[in-house]
């Protein structure tokens, strides 16, 4: 059985001593207090907006959400911790005893005293270089959603259940993972359709394009084609290069973790008033940043975005923000933006309501303006002008794209980004672009809706 008191040292990339500890009490209650080191540190990088730095500890609710947020989301790996160390099924603590270590992101949880496992990384001792047949063998069995090949280990966990990994790009483009023991970060993460959604690469790539059209910081991308199959290599935005010229980590926080929310409250219909992935919440969480007003107009054009693009999935865990030195917070780059809605077994449901609507041919002018009104978008007249001004300025940016995809075999999900226009613009009072009025209808043939 399981030490029933167990306490952990939580250590930030950046920072030589713990920022905090984790406890576990023997009734199994969690709780998280800062060390002193770190409150008095005037360059503090806050760990979480959660979690804003006081000397009182945090109670079981606050900490289970925040660290359970850590953990992946493959059951398999943490039901395998669990049988093999007889942990309970929410024993955060026990699972972040074995787990810690690898941690998506700048944070690691170590057992009490251990020396820091994430440093940064030197590109030309800390990473072995992947041979052309060991990383067919990855992305084969990433494809094929089996498990990896014996002696892969993931070194650093993603969240989310999409065949993904993180590895290091080198200078001279060969892939690489960091070397046992280093603590060296990764710099790229390279996602890998199943074989039900071979094109899925294509997809994301297509859309996070139309993102950087639509004037977004978004992540950098390619598609990259390893054996027979395309993948989706991504630079991770949580890194930076040193003046020394080492790779170092950037804290990061989703915002599942910024409002307190565990992983099975991402979407706004799994939650309750008050505790759900709301535009109340997200509102929350865009006043604390370094620029609000800023900040409520990127997710405003984000969420028209996503909408005519056909990503009914941008929940909690697909916006992020990125924590600085000072308490500085600012969104991060736009990322995991899929058009599922080309899938026709995945739900149309909004990940958050816009006004009361949940799916898109329920979005009016007024429910658009309730929900420009919970960001905290005070008058009629500005909502008004934000409604027009803004579904017309992204609409205008991506519709010249179109018939670039016909060419590039992406014609169904221009038909479907041609379809959401042709719906969602006239009911937010904007008029369609030509390059969308006459393109075909797209179907979606899964029984949910079809657009024409």
């Amino acid at each position: 059985m399981p030490d029933p008191d167990l306490i952990l040292d939580v250590r930030l990339d950046g920072f030589e001593s713990p920022i905090g500890k984790l406890s576990r009490g023997g009734s199994g209650a969690v709780s998280f207090r800062f060390t002193d080191d770190y409150l008095i540190d005037p360059e503090t990088v806050r760990l979480s907006l959660a979690l804003p730095p006081r000397v009182e500890p945090y109670g079981d609710v606050e900490t289970r959400a925040f660290f359970g947020n850590l953990l992946q989301e493959r059951d398999q790996a943490l039901q395998h911790i669990r049988e093999r160390e007889g942990l309970a099924v929410d024993d955060i603590a026990g699972l972040l005893l074995h787990l810690g270590k690898d941690c998506a992101g700048a944070i690691s949880v170590l057992p009490e005293g251990a020396p820091p496992v994430k440093v940064p990384g030197d590109l030309t001792s800390d990473y072995e270089p992947l041979s052309d047949e060991r990383l067919r063998e990855i992305v084969e069995s990433l494809h094929r959603r089996r498990q990896l090949p014996e002696n892969s280990q993931d070194p650093s966990p993603l969240a989310g259940v999409q065949s993904k990994i993180a590895l290091t790009v080198l200078p001279d483009g060969r892939y690489a993972e960091p070397k046992p023991d280093t603590g060296a970060p990764t710099t790229h993460i390279l996602k890998v359709p199943d074989a039900r959604n071979p094109r899925d690469a294509r997809h994301e790539q297509a859309a996070l394009d139309l993102c950087r059209a639509a004037g977004f910081r978004t992540a950098d991308t390619r598609i990259v084609r390893i054996g027979n199959i395309e993948a989706l290599l991504i630079t991770r935005y949580d890194r930076a290069t040193a003046a020394d010229g080492r790779i170092v980590r950037i804290h990061q926080e989703d915002f599942a973790q910024a409002l307190g929310l565990p992983p099975s409250l991402k979407y706004e219909r799994n939650g309750r008033e008050g505790r759900r992935f709301d535009v109340a919440g997200i509102a929350r969480v865009l006043n604390t940043t370094s620029s609000p007003a800023e900040e409520r107009l990127t997710f405003i054009r984000a969420t028209l975005l996503d909408m005519l693009v056909g990503n009914a999935d941008g929940h909690a865990k697909n916006f992020s923000l990125l924590h600085e030195s000072g308490g500085r917070t600012r969104s991060a780059p736009r990322y995991d933006v899929l058009p599922t809605r080309l899938d026709p077994s995945l739900t149309d449901e909004f990940a958050y309501r816009i006004g009361g609507a949940e799916r898109l041919d329920e979005v009016t002018e007024e429910e658009f303006e309730a929900f420009l009104g919970a960001l905290g978008i005070g008058t009629a007249a500005a909502r008004r002008r934000l409604r027009r001004d803004q579904a017309q300025s992204i609409a205008g940016a991506i519709a010249p794209q179109l018939a670039e995809y016909d060419r590039d075999e992406l014609k169904p999900m221009a038909d479907l980004i041609a379809a959401n226009m042709r719906m969602l613009l006239p009911a937010l009072g904007c008029a369609v672009p030509a390059e969308a009025e006459n393109r075909d209808a797209f179907v979606n043939r899964g029984g949910g809706w079809a657009m024409s």
